[in-house]
């Protein structure tokens, strides 16, 4: 996966413009492809998190190689779902400039960067209400995702798709919501799960729904700076261009940290420099 370096937004690999925000400068996370279904996971994962499939292969000595294992070619599992299951995979639109799939959660395409909120405002869908619990469901859900109540008899709940913007310094960030007769729901971009609009988490992946403040995240060291800072507060990496060894800096007398000249507090231990 990419992590976006303004908005801090987990993007697929494939991205190349995040789906947050607009802009296409990533860092990568380690990561490895599903075997089954070839979709993308982080390294740490056990089982793939789209089809359940098992990611690490069975313990092999440094001799032992398969090369009669076929060839996994990962596929867009999304369009074949989509064409036998309907539901929420069928809720996709065409990019105008690339033609690429864009679910009802995406505000830009992850394929060209184009702007993809417009193609599902006001779009009507449908969701099973729980007859236990009252949560909403896809479609095609047998039972509740929430408590495993059987679905056979749900009724179903027309919503349309609306869009809300914050703003975070100079950059505009958008949310996706289902809204009903009952409220709205704020829609997971990573598993199109329904949330409570106030949700910080999503119930469904843990995704964080919450508008992070806007970071810095350093191409040295990958580190989290304030949007507005001019150099990494930990490797003095410059955001400006600006050749760290060409400022003027200090060292701090408790942690020997160094600091730069406008510094006047050490970046690392908090000390107060000594004139």
């Amino acid at each position: 996966m990419k992590v976006c370096k303004y908005c801090g937004e987990i993007n697929s690999n494939d991205s190349e413009y995040c789906c947050s925000c607009g802009k296409n400068n990533f860092i990568y996370q380690e990561e490895v492809r599903c075997p089954h279904c070839g979709e993308i996971n982080d390294k740490s994962f056990e089982h793939c998190i789209f089809c359940g499939s098992t990611l690490k292969p069975h313990t092999h000595t440094h001799d032992e190689h398969d090369d009669s294992a076929p060839a996994v070619t990962p596929v867009d599992v999304r369009e074949e779902m989509s064409a036998i299951y309907g539901g929420p995979y069928s809720e996709t639109a065409r990019c105008p400039h690339c033609n690429a799939l864009v679910p009802i959660a995406a505000i830009f395409c992850s394929k060209c960067g184009t702007s993809v909120a417009s193609l599902h405002e006001h779009r009507v869908v449908q969701r099973r209400v729980c007859p236990h619990c009252g949560r909403l469901n896809p479609l095609e859900a047998a039972y509740c995702t929430y408590c495993f109540c059987g679905l056979g008899e749900a009724a179903t709940e027309d919503l349309q798709v609306t869009h809300e913007s914050q703003n975070h310094g100079d950059i505009m960030i958008r949310q996706t919501y289902l809204e009903g007769l009952h409220g709205k729901k704020l829609i997971c971009p990573n598993c199109n799960t329904l949330n409570p609009d106030d949700e910080v988490f999503c119930v469904n992946c843990g995704l964080k729904l919450e508008i992070d403040p806007i970071k810095k995240y350093c191409p040295n060291c990958g580190s989290e700076n304030p949007s507005d800072s001019s150099f990494c507060s930990k490797c003095r990496w410059s955001f400006e261009g600006v050749n760290p060894d060409e400022n003027v800096k200090w060292c701090c007398s408790h942690c020997e940290h160094v600091n730069s000249d406008e510094d006047a507090y050490c970046s690392n231990c908090g000390q107060k420099r000594k004139e």
